[in-house]
């Protein structure tokens, strides 16, 4: 087999959908599946050969797309250039990042924490490689309802449709393989036509989002991987998802032995795969994509996650031809859809690994080695994320609020928008104060409403009447999630010399961006609900 190397440049972002409980927010995946990248071939190829709406007629693109080649997901690429990988989910690091442990050789140790996403090795230095997305808040304008453009026309929302989607951001590369015979991606070739374009990938293309750079490398030989074993036994671990044959979800180890009956198969036998404690580390995941040919999602199926790890063993010891026939299934894939790259493996060298050194190196800067005029945009930017979050989590509890609305809710939200003022300064008092003069007594609509609407649990009137900063809906989240998924721990401690989050969140500005995203949403969604007239 030989491959080919398929390059992506994120030109505008990407939203490459990801399955999400929540309702306002379509999540994004931080790589483009093997399905994305065999699309994204084949539309090409498609419109250089002028296949039109029938390519599935058409038998070289059947022989190429659905049988005969590998298209293998792309992942991000590291500042050198290396092609990362989804990290085992047997490493674990220690909370100062400092020291790796693999599970498969040594058990767990307190103070250590999984890890998570990408990485690349060279050697036994293992990296983490992280991907840049952001989240955008949109309106809906698509005139469902109607049919009669009014909401294109007016440039905004009529029916309070709110939602979010996570992108990864432009400006970023991601590296694709296609694995297969060298005449056939010879005819793969020949017929995209060119060896660079642009072309489109993920969710609202041809609008905002979706824009990418498209390359391919020469035709080249595949990388051989060393079969070095160890007591009649080598390390696997999965590149990219198991789909079993039998689309049923069973236990890792009864999945992982079709690998072993597949090597069985092309070889004298004697293969199985080793059970007992640090002998499999893995995960299931279920997988969906959306097919725009057919207009509708494929049925999900459950698989085990890319990063899962194993020993397989070879009675007897390996021979030439063992370790022959090995190679030749790392590229092949097991199980189902493995034209979309599924099933994928590759070694995974048990060796010690340790942090590269870019990472373990890089000295801490000390809080007065930054100019202050520096620290301050810094600082500026940091909270400008975290309430750009809260707007966010202000938009999902208003969903899970509404069936607490009252009636004629638009006017009850937009009323507390009113007396929530223009200023963050002294938010909370200043609400709270105009609060209670406007009650009046406990009879009224509003006051009714207070008593009605609730938010994670608790009264909206206890919020803005009576609760700390501390006790505010945001705060019940999970923040140092949110720290360590935007990368922000050691540029709190670079810029104040500590985290400071408390102070964050206890700030008035987060209380005034999360209440006056919670009355605004609020009174879209009563809007779009038809509770209640429309208050502009």
């Amino acid at each position: 087999m030989k491959q080919i190397t398929m390059t992506i440049r994120t030109l505008s972002p990407v939203v490459l959908s990801a399955m999400s409980n929540a309702t306002v927010m379509t999540a994004s995946h931080s790589y483009f599946s093997g399905s994305i990248v065999r699309g994204i071939l084949a539309s090409r190829y498609i419109q250089q050969q002028e296949l039109g709406a029938h390519a599935e007629e058409d038998e070289a693109f059947l022989s190429l797309f659905f049988d005969k080649l590998r298209f293998v997901a792309a992942y991000p690429l590291a500042a050198d250039g290396t092609r990362a990988f989804v990290l085992p989910f047997s490493m674990q690091k220690s909370k100062d990042g400092r020291e790796l442990l693999d599970l498969m050789q040594r058990e767990g140790r307190p103070g250590f924490k999984s890890m998570k996403g990408f990485g690349v090795a060279h050697g036994a230095e293992l990296a983490q490689v992280n991907v840049r997305k952001t989240i955008n808040l949109h309106m809906s304008r698509s005139d469902i309802k109607a049919h009669d453009g009014k909401e294109r026309l007016a440039g905004r929302s009529m029916a309070g449709g709110i939602y979010n989607y996570e992108a990864v951001d432009a400006g970023q590369s991601f590296a694709g393989v296609i694995y297969g015979e060298d005449e056939d991606l010879q005819a793969l070739c020949d017929g995209l036509g060119a060896s660079k374009w642009f072309g489109y990938a993920g969710r609202s293309r041809f609008t905002q989002y979706g824009h990418c750079a498209v390359s391919l490398s020469d035709i080249e030989d595949i990388p051989q991987e060393p079969v070095e074993t160890g007591n009649d036994t080598i390390c696997l671990r999965l590149e990219t998802p198991l789909i079993p044959d039998s689309n049923i979800a069973d236990d890792a180890a009864t999945v992982l032995g079709f690998v072993a009956t597949a090597l069985n198969e092309r070889t004298q036998g004697g293969f199985s795969v080793e059970l007992g404690p640090r002998k499999i580390v893995a995960k299931s995941e279920p997988v969906e994509n959306f097919v725009g040919v057919w207009g509708m999602k494929r049925p999900r199926v459950q698989a085990l996650a890319a990063g899962s790890v194993f020993f397989l063993k070879k009675d007897g010891g390996w021979t030439d031809a063992d370790k022959a026939a090995l190679q030749e299934l790392l590229y092949a894939g097991i199980g189902s859809r493995t034209e979309e790259g599924f099933g994928q493996l590759r070694i995974w060298p048990v060796v010690e690994h340790t942090v590269a050194k870019a990472v373990a190196e890089a000295p801490a800067a000390k809080p007065n080695a930054m100019h202050p005029t520096v620290c301050h945009h810094a600082e500026a930017i940091i909270r400008k994320h975290f309430i750009a979050q809260v707007q966010v989590w202000a938009a999902e509890d208003v969903q899970a609020s509404k069936g607490y609305f009252p009636e004629n809710s638009t006017h009850f939200f937009a009323r507390l928008d009113a007396l929530l003022g223009s200023s963050e300064k002294n938010a909370q008092n200043h609400l709270a104060s105009a609060i209670g003069y406007e009650l009046g007594n406990a009879s009224t609509p509003f006051a009714k409403g207070l008593q009605k609407v609730a938010v994670r649990d608790r009264k909206l009137k206890w919020y803005l009447t009576e609760a700390n900063l501390s006790d505010m809906p945001y705060n019940q989240r999970d923040w140092q999630s949110l720290i360590e998924e935007l990368q922000l721990e050691r540029a709190m401690q670079i810029i104040w010399g500590q985290s400071k989050l408390g102070n964050i969140q206890s700030s008035e500005a987060l209380f005034y961006a999360y209440w006056h995203a919670f009355f605004r949403y609020g009174r879209k969604a009563a809007a779009g609900a038809g509770k209640g007239a429309d208050v502009e």
